[in-house]
């Protein structure tokens, strides 16, 4: 379970990453925010979408992150096993609140459907 956790991880730290990028370069990148065949049309408010989506994404990286550190201490930690796949099940709620919170901003501000 700990590779799971490890990778859990990882896409947090990747995910806090390119929202910084977003938020520092105001564009908006490709793998977190926008799939790769997406086209952003001219019109599109792009700086409404990094400013509508930078703390949704900064939280749902953050919560990445920590569920993959309990996971992998619950491995030693009997204790943390419980807590871990509690907020295993928590940071999964928070990754489909962010998906239907960044579908809507899509549609909104990139006119992406």
């Amino acid at each position: 379970m700990s590779i799971i956790d490890a990778l859990v991880f990882g896409c947090g730290i990747y995910i806090l990453y390119h929202t910084y990028i977003m938020k520092r370069d105001g564009v908006i990148p490709i793998g977190v925010m926008l799939n790769k065949d997406m086209i952003v049309p001219k019109d599109a408010d792009v700086a409404g979408f990094i400013l509508d989506m930078f703390w949704k994404g900064i939280v749902v990286g953050l919560s990445a992150c920590l569920s993959g550190i309990i996971g992998i201490l619950s491995v030693n930690i009997t204790q943390l096993q419980i807590i871990a796949t509690i907020f295993s099940f928590v940071f999964f709620g928070i990754l489909v609140v962010f998906i239907v919170f960044l579908k809507k901003a899509q549609k909104k501000f990139l006119h992406i459907s």
